[in-house]
Formats: structure tokens, C-alpha cells, sequence
């Protein structure tokens, strides 16, 4: 989803005009007291591809090499070559399930079709509890072995025209978190959260504070949508500390509150740009380098408030590189917001 969900006009998953955020998120709360879990710990076991680069060769192959279980969560699945592949798999003889996301904040995305044609094919498929506004996760859990935690959906073009970022995670804690949570997803069942993870509506807001709370030196934030009032304050906080903040946005017409919160990061001279090529879908950041988010959850109240997310807190520096140098490139391509 870059955008699909948000108006009449799709292509892909791109849409143009936007009229919301990604998440279909209101102006924030400027209480937003969201969290009461600690942050969560950081993985090392993980490797990032970086889109647009494979046209999501790897996690199709991923899902067609699987020999016991592939166990997917998504916002908005419409790529037919990952269709076919979950498809074969369960002709294969694999467990196949699907947590799909059922509605979307207007007219334009729809997983019914997917939904039907992977019940028609006998695989296990289920829409997203109510309990949550969106199930705007990205999740594929392959043979119980690794968590492919993507901020991106699987859509013909999120490969190929969005940057977005995907962690694919062989952290045996991390994979084990995964798929308790997939497990009560598919039963409608509230899991519970004891990993690594950062998962929304639970702990996803404290771990991201927590990280930037303790940057001392550099803050580099992409994201499609940023209006949470606490994040948008942290990165003040940490420009104000004498730390070097840079923040990427995508070029879709903003929301009221995330208008203010541009407006309140560049009043405290944070460098704030937009770019649209390739469409900013990511949601991540690097604090000092050293530690960096990956994951769905937008940097809005209602990602963190109201979704079912999911992310991870990436501590292998060879990755944390990868991370970095993508919004380098996109910080450098952009102009002014």
C-alpha cells in the first residue's frame, strides 16, 4: 500500500490524490499516552533488502521454498505472483494461513478478491480481528523458522516503485513472537506480548521513544506519514540535545497534523524534506547509527493506538548500514518541505 487505500484512483498501490494518512489515522491526541510496556531489545539475526531493488523475488522465493507452514499477515495483498506462489504451496502439501485486513479508511483498496481466491484454493484465510481499526501488518512466518517483517505490502508495484524496507528475521525469540501473535490474530484471540517485538496497540510507542530518547549524535527518520505529537517531540528533543536530526517524508498531500508537526520540527530547524521517487512507504529510522526501526507501523497516534503492527529493532551493524544509506539517497534526492 502506498497509498491505495485512501481514494478512488489506484494503481498498483500508489493512489493519487491522498486524503488521509497511510493508516487513515485522525490528528493526534496531543495526550497520547498509547503504551505501557518497556521498550523492546534489539536483534542482531536479521538480514534487510532494501526496495526497489529484487521486484520482491526474495520473498516469493521464500514463500515457495517453504516445506512445513507459511503463516502471512497483510494490509493489502494483490500480487499475483505471490498469490500463485501461497497457492502452490498448499497444492504442495503446506499449511498455508492468511490474516487479511478487511477495511481500509475509504474506497479503493479491497482484499476480497484475494480473499476468495485463496479460500477457492483451500487455503486457511481469515480477516483481522475488529479489535483492531486496520490490521496494517506485514508479516510472512516461514516453516516457524524466520519472520519476514516488512513495511511493505504485497502489491504489484511496492517493489518496484516505493522504498520500503524488509527485516528478515531468523531471531529464534523474535520468530517464536511472530507466530504466538499471528496464532491469536487468526483465532481473534488477544496474544500475549513478552518478546522483542515491537508490536502495536502494545509497546510499539515506548520502544520507538526509547530509541529516540537515548540518541546522542544522529536521528535519520523516513516515513510515508509522521504526525505522532510524542515522536515528532523526541526529535526535537534529541536536535535540541546538539544531536544531527534529518527526516524523510513522502510527497503526498499532508494531513492536518502531520502539516503541524512539519511545521513544529522545522521551527526547531530540524531538516525536514519530501521526495516521491521512489515513493517514500518506508517506516523506519537510525538513532547514532547504531540501532535502527524497521517495521509497519506508521508515526502516527493511530498506527500505535489503534492497528495491529508489527516491527523490529535491528542491531546488526552490516544492515543498520543498508538502512542508513537508503535515506541518505532519499534525504539527498529531496527538496524542502
Amino acid at each position: 500500500m502506498a497509498l491505495c487505500a485512501l481514494g478512488s484512483a489506484c494503481s498498483g498501490d500508489k493512489l493519487s490524490p491522498p486524503v488521509a494518512e497511510a493508516d487513515g489515522s485522525a490528528p493526534d491526541d496531543a495526550s497520547n499516552g498509547v503504551d505501557a510496556a518497556g521498550p523492546p531489545g534489539t536483534t542482531t539475526n536479521v538480514t534487510i533488502i532494501v526496495e526497489p531493488s529484487d521486484s520482491a523475488a526474495g520473498i516469493i522465493a521464500a514463500i515457495s521454498g517453504a516445506k512445513k507452514s507459511v503463516h502471512m499477515t497483510m494490509y493489502l495483498l494483490s500480487s499475483q505472483p505471490v498469490i500463485d506462489a501461497l497457492i502452490a504451496r498448499k497444492k504442495a502439501g503446506v499449511e498455508v494461513s492468511v490474516v487479511l485486513n478487511q477495511t481500509f479508511p475509504s474506497a479503493g483498496s479491497d482484499n476480497g478478491v484475494e480473499f476468495a481466491q485463496l479460500n477457492a484454493a483451500g487455503i486457511k484465510v481469515v480477516w483481522g480481528a475488529a479489535t483492531y481499526q486496520y490490521t496494517h501488518e506485514k508479516c510472512v512466518i516461514i516453516d516457524g523458522q524466520v519472520a519476514w517483517i516488512m513495511t511493505m505490502n504485497l502489491t504489484a508495484s511496492s517493489p518496484t516503485q516505493n522504498r520500503e524496507f524488509l527485516a528478515v528475521d531468523s531471531d529464534p525469540e523474535d520468530v517464536a513472537e511472530a507466530e504466538t501473535i499471528f496464532q491469536a490474530d487468526f483465532a481473534h484471540k488477544p496474544p500475549t506480548i513478552t518478546g522483542k517485538l515491537l508490536v502495536a496497540p502494545v509497546n510499539a510507542q515506548a520502544g520507538m521513544l526509547a530509541l529516540l530518547d537515548a540518541a546522542k549524535s544522529t536521528v535519520d527518520l523516513e516515513g510515508e506519514s509522521l504526525s505522532d505529537t510524542k515522536i515528532t517531540a523526541s526529535l526535537i528533543a534529541a536536535k535540541q540535545r546538539g544531536a544531527v536530526v534529518r527526516v524523510v517524508l513522502s510527497d503526498q498531500t499532508p494531513t492536518a497534523a502531520m502539516q503541524a508537526a512539519v511545521n513544529n520540527l522545522k521551527a526547531a530547524k530540524v531538516a525536514v524534506v519530501k521526495t516521491g521517487t521512489p515513493y517514500i512507504h518506508s517506516k523506519a529510522f537510525v538513532v547514532d547509527g547504531v540501532k535502527a526501526y524497521v517495521g509497519s507501523e506508521n508515526f502516527t497516534y493511530n498506527s500505535l493506538a489503534s492497528n495491529r503492527e508489527l516491527g523490529v529493532i535491528v542491531g546488526a551493524p552490516t544492515e543498520i548500514a543498508k538502512v542508513s544509506a537508503a535515506i541518505a539517497t532519499d534525504f539527498a534526492k529531496g527538496v524542502a518541505y
